[in-house]
């Protein structure tokens, strides 16, 4: 039997918001590239992250649940430009899907980092979760 509660809602489209850490995640990202590849790769990049960001207007929930303890759910969707052997992790938390009438379902950009640095501790879980 088909249970209509538990269908996913293709139509809905979120609005995707970035904390103030994640956009600085990005900028510092970006001069990095620019500075030690060059400013082509980091436009590129750019470019190319937002589009991997943009995508979450749509069925973020695809994306699996980040490994560190949080105490909201936070999901990670990887990011890695074509050609390149470096992969950077987007954190997001979904909110919004449950409101009532004129809520808006939102995406929420908490956190961008490099998957190769050190696992994000309970204390840095918490300061990221902050801006929530």
């Amino acid at each position: 039997m088909n249970d209509p509660s538990h269908s996913i809602d293709t139509s809905l489209t979120y609005e995707v918001r970035f904390a103030a850490r994640a956009q600085s995640d990005l900028d510092v990202a970006t001069l990095y590239f620019a500075k030690t590849v060059s400013p082509d790769v980091a436009i590129a990049w750019r470019e190319g992250i937002y589009q991997a960001i943009s995508s979450l207007t749509t069925l973020p929930r695809r994306c699996p649940h980040a490994p560190q303890k949080f105490r909201h759910e936070v999901r990670q969707l990887l990011y890695r430009r074509p050609g390149s052997k470096i992969i950077y992790r987007i954190l997001f938390t979904i909110t919004g899907e449950a409101t009532a009438l004129g809520g808006v379902p939102t995406v929420y950009i908490l956190h961008i980092r490099h998957s190769s640095t050190r696992p994000i501790t309970r204390k840095q879980a918490r300061i990221i979760e902050e801006e929530l």
